[in-house]
């Protein structure tokens, strides 16, 4: 397969095969003959909306949301907020030093007891009092 166009040899990739019965050639192509975009990842603390299509290959990074009915093709960047089709960012979740101790933090890998604690703090709307008590606990 020619990996620059990533075209392929036939006209369909229905499975045909899970039909049961003698096909012979007529087969689909097996996964090691399509194009492989990577692995899709969708981080920690991630909202995406009803009817969003997430494409091969795309990383979701931790915190973002994705609106609803968008098709996101393209990586989308840790608390971004993002919509449409094609999936375009339209804005940063919190500002650039709440994000950066966000991701150093990473509320989602402690224990639930830890977590239980911490609810007060990362359910609080003064942002501030957010960063001084996550400040703290780094």
């Amino acid at each position: 397969m020619n990996g620059a166009n990533h075209r392929m040899d036939c006209a369909t990739t229905y499975p045909f095969y899970i039909m049961g019965g003698d096909w012979g050639s007529a087969m689909a192509p097996v996964k090691d003959e399509l194009p492989l975009k990577g692995d899709t990842i969708v981080g920690n603390d991630v909202w995406i909306g009803q009817n969003v299509t997430v494409m091969p290959g795309v990383h979701i990074g931790d915190g973002a949301i994705i609106g609803a009915n968008s098709v996101v093709a393209k990586d989308i960047p840790p608390y971004s907020v993002a919509v449409g089709n094609p999936c375009h960012v339209v804005r940063k979740s919190f500002d650039d030093e709440l994000i950066e101790l966000l991701l150093k933090f990473k509320w989602w890998d402690k224990s639930i007891e830890e977590i239980e604690s911490l609810m007060p703090i990362l359910s609080c709307g003064d942002l501030e009092k957010v960063k001084n008590e996550i400040k703290a606990r780094l």
